[in-house]
């Protein structure tokens, strides 16, 4: 029995879907009320709905993928054409068959354009509707049982059965009222999504778009007012916006690229009415070209330019000025507040992290494009020296090698990787003498499996601790840095390079973190490349903190928010992505940990649950025990500002983000700078809007063994 609920929950969101889909979103609530309006013409949305209902099942019958059937892409071009022909034809016994007929038909076109269009990574959009439609225009003359209702029995026979509908007066109540010729068409365009004229019809959708989404209620004016300016400026017939679904050819043009296929910006803006012009003749030289045989282009000119655009986009190198969104959300505020933020954050960040290649403090000795030997080809390369308060890199007269700092100190891999190539024949050089012939003297290639490869060179002969073809982790200890090859005196050498070979090309690759040493206090670098004469080290995951942010899937989380008992499940999706599960409140929250940093990448779910203070409180942690170090970030606005605030800033937010939430972190106390048992942050939220600062929120988040305490104002969270 439990099962065959879940199949009808899952079949129920699977319509509903299909309706929140024809206007690009995925909400069960903005469905529920497409679905009713649908029906204020009962014979056209009952047409419908039942195409919706008997195209899932089809699609559920035959086994296709239960997550494409429940997000409503096989249903909703059904939705149209249940409703198209439910209006362009008479209804009889005959016609149940023709309609069954067209389903099937619309189905082998459906998924035969999903499949085809999704290798180029394209969307289908109405195309199977259109061509479905198309073909039964032409088709359907052939059978005699077969009726089309015509104009003067849609004026008569038709319009006197919808009269006495209970609901018509009240449905086209507001047909005659005085608005700006503007709006009326707009709404009435709106209204033609399901083949109706209702002035009231078009005002509901465009509240439900609005409250939904304002930016989407702002493109879908936007594209309508282009092409009324269209209309009005080449002189043709304005009727032309509310027959046969022609003026919603513009609003979802507006809709897809002003606001969904592109993240919000304003040049979305600027290239959706740009464009609409473009649009109108394209709509209008099908409608000519197909006219004379009697059939209608719907939604052909909005799909075919669409599709047109974003192919031609996908065909840069780089995402620039009009950016494809990293996860689709169905909801253009989230996507414009998730997407910026996440540019923001990680728009430079490194998806491969090295450490620095050595333990402790060392100079660099000769930087990118060094003036001695890091020229050319090789100029993406960094020499390294341990250097005393004097800036000297030996102590004593410097006459031998052991008087260096740096010689036989422990060289490190700089990530994970396999152990490429070990080169081990060259004598350590007296100082002062050079080997030009063994340039990189004693050298180890390893290769990290993504395209990259490092070179550490001038190791000391024989102090090797691998061998060819071992595996090495991130810190392992590689060999011992010497004075072999073309090196007057000891130092190490490091470089980033694409091929395997010993002295190839280098390559420009910045380390993940490292701290740079300063007379006040250190500067933590992240995705940095260090500058010459800069004294850096790296940045050492304090064991205490790290092991208790060290989340591994399949562990589950006690939790008492309040004196609330709550149980977290940690999880890895099919993106590999790793993420806390609330069952509750059915929150998730994803979340990285490095080694060096623990940070959250994304939320679903409550604002008002336990999940998500965790998620603000603990936005971004260093997992090191340096406390002068504070950490910024930003965490995004989606729900952050109060309802009020976010509906301005939704408004504007493709052009502006006049609102930001600063989140910054400090460790406050260690209770043992060795082997602590407790650690203490200090953690801060303040939101700021319109230039206006809020009142800062401040957590305590205590960190012992296994276990996570956060304190605020008037909230208690406790994690084990």
């Amino acid at each position: 029995m439990v099962i065959q609920k879940f199949q009808f929950a899952t079949f129920f969101k699977s319509v509903l879907n299909s309706y929140s889909q024809i206007f690009f979103a995925k909400n069960l609530v903005f469905a529920a009320v497409v679905l009713i309006v649908s029906l204020a013409n009962p014979i056209v949305g009952l047409g419908g709905l039942a195409a919706v209902v008997l195209i899932n099942a089809l699609a559920y019958v035959l086994a296709f993928p239960k997550e494409k059937i429940k997000s409503g892409v096989y249903g909703f071009n059904a939705a149209f054409l249940g409703m198209a022909m439910a209006y362009k034809f008479s209804l009889n016994g005959s016609f149940v068959a023709f309609f069954l007929f067209a389903l099937a038909l619309l189905f082998m076109f459906t998924v035969w354009f999903e499949t085809s269009f999704a290798q180029h990574k394209l969307p289908m959009l109405t195309l199977p509707f259109v061509l479905t439609m198309m073909i039964l225009e032409l088709a359907f003359n052939t059978f005699s049982n077969i009726e089309a209702v015509s104009l003067f029995d849609r004026f008569t026979v038709v319009l006197a059965r919808e009269v006495q509908l209970p609901w018509y007066q009240l449905v086209h109540s507001l047909d005659n009222f005085p608005f700006p010729p503007i709006l009326a068409y707009f709404f009435k365009t709106l209204a033609s999504v399901f083949f109706s004229d209702s002035v009231l019809v078009g005002i509901i959708i465009a509240v439900a778009i609005l409250i939904y989404s304002r930016i989407q209620f702002t493109v879908a004016l936007l594209g309508f007012i282009g092409a009324f300016l269209s209309v009005k400026i080449l002189g043709a017939d304005m009727q032309v916006l509310t027959q046969n679904l022609g003026g919603i050819n513009y609003i979802f043009w507006g809709m897809a690229i002003g606001s969904f296929f592109i993240i919000p910006n304003i040049y979305s803006y600027l290239m959706m009415l740009g464009l609409t012009p473009v649009l109108f003749l394209i709509y209008e030289s099908i409608e000519r070209i197909i006219s004379g045989v009697g059939l209608s282009s719907y939604t052909l000119a909005f799909s075919l330019l669409t599709i047109l655009v974003l192919f031609i986009l996908k065909q840069r190198s780089v995402n620039k000025f009009f950016v494809f969104p990293i996860i689709q959300y169905y909801n253009p505020e989230k996507t414009v507040y998730k997407s910026v933020n996440f540019l923001q954050r990680f728009g430079t960040d490194l998806p491969f992290k090295m450490k620095l290649p050595f333990l402790g403090q060392w100079t660099v000795s000769q930087g990118y494009n060094g003036g001695i030997t890091h020229l050319g080809e090789w100029g993406n390369a960094l020499d390294f020296v341990i250097t005393d308060e004097e800036n000297k890199t030996y102590s004593g007269y410097g006459a031998i090698k052991d008087d260096f700092y740096c010689y036989n100190k422990s060289v490190v891999a700089p990530a994970d990787g396999y152990v490429y190539q070990i080169s081990n024949i060259t004598k350590d050089n007296n100082i002062s003498d050079v080997n030009t012939i063994r340039n990189w003297g004693n050298t180890i290639i390893i290769n990290h499996l993504n395209g990259l490869f490092t070179q550490i060179s001038h190791l000391k002969k024989d102090s090797f601790k691998v061998q060819v073809g071992d595996y090495v982790t991130k810190g392992m200890v590689l060999a011992a840095c010497g004075n072999s090859g073309r090196s007057p005196e000891p130092h190490l050498h490091f470089q980033v390079q694409l091929s395997p070979e010993i002295g190839a090309k280098t390559h420009s690759y910045p380390f993940g973190y490292y701290f740079e040493k300063t007379d006040d206090k250190p500067i933590l670098r992240m995705g940095e490349i260090p500058t010459e004469n800069s004294i850096i080290y790296n940045v050492d995951g304090l064991e205490l903190i790290y092991n208790t942010f060290d989340f591994k899937p399949g562990r589950t989380l006690n939790v008492s928010f309040n004196g609330e008992k709550l149980s977290w499940t940690i999880a890895t999706n099919e993106y590999n992505q790793t993420y806390i599960f609330c069952e509750k409140s059915k929150s998730t929250a994803y979340f990285v940990n490095d080694g060096t940093m623990f940070y959250f990448t994304d939320f679903e779910g409550r604002k008002s649950s336990a999940l998500y203070m965790f998620y603000r409180s603990c936005f971004k942690l260093l997992l090191a025990g340096e406390r002068s170090i504070e950490i910024r970030d930003r965490i995004p606005l989606s729900k952050e500002l109060p309802s009020s605030v976010k509906w301005l800033q939704d408004f504007i937010a493709p052009l502006a983000l006049l609102s930001r939430v600063n989140f910054s972190s400090q460790l406050n106390r260690l209770d043992n700078p060795f082997y602590p048992e407790n650690a203490e942050f200090v953690n801060r939220v303040e939101v700021k809007y319109f230039g206006k600062k809020q009142p800062f929120m401040e957590y305590t988040v205590a960190v012992s063994q296994s276990k996570i305490e956060i304190k605020s104002e008037n909230q208690n969270l406790c994690i084990e």
